[in-house]
């Protein structure tokens, strides 16, 4: 009796392995007029990170002071590729890396000696709720009197603890359950997914603008980072 994990039965199964690969490197999403708007804010707001990331790779040559932000652009990028490709759980683990490096980049930032430790390899790991605190806590912050920042730094708090119940797999809701390799790209709604991540890149922009005072901006380059927030918030974010 043969088995079904013979050799001609390994085969045939690679070749519709094989197939089935080539189909998942295809746009799962296509761009429509009803997210291109959405897709368009959240250009805007990764070109706001780059914006920022280029500011302050031009004032320092610390890379503690500006190597996280770049990790954060580059994920963001990688990110919205597998968003269209349909990998709706690789996208959600990428975002919660994206959130821990923005508060990587705050702690880091006048930490040289913890940051040279960590790439010696040192095994330094710094709860994202001590990181949270860390930056609520921070004399540049606390000078501010801005209760915003606390705002946004509790939505991205929020947004980890949750994209954390799908990294760490809690409960049937935040399984792939996936039996092939097409499962693995989900039915989800884009628009949606973009309008949640473009939420928590303007928590980090508002953060980030306000932590580094120190950055000049030309008025073209305020008005392109203010016009990534709503109308009625925009004040607050220049004051």
């Amino acid at each position: 009796m043969s088995s079904v994990f013979d050799s001609d039965n390994l085969s045939k199964d690679f070749l519709a392995f094989e197939s089935a690969l080539v189909k998942t490197n295809a746009f799962t999403h296509v761009i429509t007029d009803r997210d291109r708007p959405i897709l368009k804010k959240h250009h805007r707001l990764v070109y706001s990170i780059a914006l920022l990331e280029n500011k302050l790779e031009e004032k320092w040559e610390s890379p503690n002071r500006f190597l996280f932000l770049n990790e954060i652009l580059s994920d963001l990028l990688s990110n919205v590729s597998i968003s269209y490709l349909g990998f709706f759980y690789s996208s959600k683990i990428l975002i919660r890396r994206i959130i821990e490096n923005l508060y990587n980049h705050i702690y880091y930032f006048e930490h040289p000696v913890e940051y040279e430790l960590l790439n010696l390899g040192r095994n330094e790991y710094s709860a994202i709720l001590s990181l949270k605190e860390y930056l609520e806590s921070h004399p540049r912050i606390k000078s501010l009197h801005d209760k915003n920042i606390k705002t946004h730094n509790d939505i991205l708090l929020q947004n980890y603890q949750e994209l954390c119940r799908t990294v760490h797999t809690k409960g049937e809701d935040f399984m792939g359950l996936a039996k092939n390799l097409e499962e693995i790209k989900p039915t989800f709604d884009i628009e949606k997914h973009l309008e949640s991540l473009n939420r928590i890149i303007q928590s980090m922009i508002y953060i980030l603008y306000k932590f580094h005072q120190e950055i000049a901006l030309a008025n073209t380059e305020l008005t392109i980072v203010s016009k990534a927030f709503p109308k009625d918030e925009r004040k607050d974010l220049l004051s």
